[in-house]
């Protein structure tokens, strides 16, 4: 169980959320910053290069009295992290933040960002990452630049209903006209149906869910006698009956390509 944490945290300390770089004691101490990191960001790059949406996370930052909460929210294959609205402890000391995270088997996560600046939409920090585990540092990890961008959506509940898709991208592999419809339920879980002799047919799953946080839109389930599979998309737009999700995916000679759902509710 351990080894199964210690991939999770290495994928959200060091790919995919807060990782490291040293203090720079001429930064300017920013007075308004508790201020300034409430909301919801999502992750945008690492070291100037755009995050591949499935590697993309979710942060919420909420006043609880005079304190920070934070939350975060995540969905990584190659680790199993599946994170929505995890709960982060968050803690300021002029530019700099440090987030903790008790999870399983008496593992701690701290992520401690420096040079912590907000400038409108734009969150940006180095950090530098502890794991222990009960009470013993058990690893550390940075450094790298990170770039968040504020959410100004939130499309949890908007995405509730029966939906019918079709999908574009500029890969033609990944182009499809044939109609496909999912059912999204308001308790996180979801349903797949397919169109058989001019019947819509549910997909039989062992499990399907989703969570939307903000515009990341994730989804893993689990056809019987196959292994878990997921997906994670970034909603562009949802309302009036109409949405579109893109993701952004990179092959392995760095090029990288997207992929377009468009979704019609069904009444």
């Amino acid at each position: 169980m351990f080894q199964w944490v210690l991939a999770a945290i290495l994928i959200i300390c060091g790919t995919s959320v807060f990782t490291a770089c040293k203090d720079d004691d001429n930064t300017a101490v920013d007075d308004g910053l508790a201020e300034k990191v409430l909301g919801k960001w999502i992750h945008t790059d690492t070291d100037g290069e755009a995050v591949t949406t499935d590697m993309k996370s979710v942060y919420t930052f909420e006043k609880n009295g005079d304190a920070l909460k934070g939350y975060y929210s995540m969905s990584m294959t190659e680790s199993g992290v599946w994170a929505y609205n995890q709960e982060t402890d968050v803690t300021l000391s002029g530019n700099n933040v440090t987030l903790t995270s008790h999870l399983a088997d008496g593992v701690t996560s701290v992520v401690e960002l420096t040079n912590v600046s907000v400038s409108g939409n734009d969150l940006r920090f180095t950090a530098k990452t502890t794991l222990s585990k009960d009470g013993q540092v058990t690893a550390t990890y940075g450094p790298r630049q990170e770039h968040f961008t504020r959410a100004e959506a939130d499309y949890t509940e908007a995405v509730v209903g029966l939906w019918e898709i079709t999908f574009t991208s500029d890969n033609p592999e990944y182009e499809s006209s044939e109609p496909y419809r999912e059912l999204y339920r308001s308790d996180g879980t979801c349903s797949f149906y397919d169109l058989i002799d001019g019947q819509w047919v549910e997909e039989e799953t062992n499990y399907c869910e989703y969570f939307a946080d903000g515009p990341l839109f994730c989804f893993r389930w689990q056809k019987p006698g196959q292994e878990g599979r997921r997906e994670n998309w970034e909603i562009v737009s949802c309302g009036n009956g109409e949405m579109v999700s893109k993701a952004l995916h990179r092959r392995a000679d760095g090029s990288t390509y997207t992929i377009t759902a468009h979704l019609t509710k069904v009444e």
